[in-house]
This record gives structure tokens, sequence and C-alpha cells, in this order.
């Protein structure tokens, strides 16, 4: 059954993060319907404890996020897909959710910026927010909101669909090996 739940999140994020790609942004129509979707399915299908376990998934796996946000580093789509990714693994896989999915950001946000070929400019902006962050504490750096064409900014749903495709074939194999 837990298989089920996680194929759940990577329908989810999957579809969150072909909209993501498309338009830059996913619906809260699509985010908040995935959250009560696990919710009422782990209810129906795994009873309260069921009930529980999805919603400290979805808490902890959208609470990872909420720091980068607050920063305005990512999206409120994307903090609400990971919540709703976490519902549908829920306790017990979340932990395996957070960690792949940072690491596929990770991964994603160095192929992105070669693409782009933006390696020096990305490494001198880190050092400039550090910088700022070291002289002046936890605040917004002053052109955060400034639209600029120099930013550049990709769609971490597509790490959170791999971090789920992950969690999946680790839940997959475990209960086929």
């Amino acid at each position: 059954m837990e298989a089920s739940f996680v194929l759940g999140a990577l329908l989810a994020s999957t579809a969150g993060a072909v909209v993501d790609v498309r338009s830059t942004r996913i619906p809260n129509w699509l985010t908040g319907g995935s959250l009560a979707a696990a919710l009422i399915a782990r209810a129906c299908l795994a009873g309260w404890s069921g009930w529980e376990a999805g919603l400290a998934g979805a808490v902890v796996a959208g609470g990872m996020l909420l720091l980068p946000f607050v920063a305005k580093g990512i999206g409120g789509g994307d903090l609400k897909l990971m919540a709703a990714a976490g519902a549908w693994v829920g306790w017990g896989h979340v932990l395996a959710l957070i960690i792949s999915t940072a690491i596929a950001g990770g991964i994603l946000a160095l192929f992105y910026i070669a693409i782009h070929r933006r390696i020096g400019a990305t490494i001198w902006r880190t050092g400039q927010l550090i910088r700022f962050h070291l002289a002046y504490g936890l605040v917004q750096y002053p052109d955060v909101e400034a639209p600029s064409s120099e930013l550049l900014r990709f769609p971490y749903s597509l790490a959170i669909a791999a971090g789920a495709l992950f969690v999946l074939v680790s839940v997959s194999l475990s209960v086929w090996g």
C-alpha cells in the first residue's frame, strides 16, 4: 500500500512540474487538491494512523521549504507541492523525499547554471549574498525584488518530482527485494 501512496506523490509532483515548466506557476487547485486527496486516501485506506502520517509528512516536507520561501528563494507553489508530496509519502518516507529532492535540486541547479553559461556569475552572486548575510544577518537582500534578466530561476518542482521518483523506486525495490 505504501508504494501506492508514493505513486500519488510522483503523479502530483510530475503534474506540478509539467505545469510549472510551461507557465512558471503551480496552481493552488493542483497543490491543494493533491494534499486533500492524499489525506483522504490515507484516511480511507490506512485509517486514522494513515491520516496522521500524511499530515505529519505534509508539515515536515512543507516546513523544510518554509525558510527558503520566506527568504524569497523559492515560490509558494513549490512549497505547497512539497507539502502535498509529503502528505502522499507520509511520515515513514518524508526524510527520504526531503533528502532526495535536495540532492536532485542541487544537481538540477548546477546543470541549469551550466546550460545557461552562468557559472562565474553564479559564483560571484553567491559570494555577494554570503558576505551580505554575514554582515547584516538574516535580512532580505536589497535587490531580491528587482526584476532582472541576470537572475536565473529554475522550476524546483522538477527536483520534487525527481525526489518522489527516487522514493517510489526505493519503496518498490524494498517491497520486491
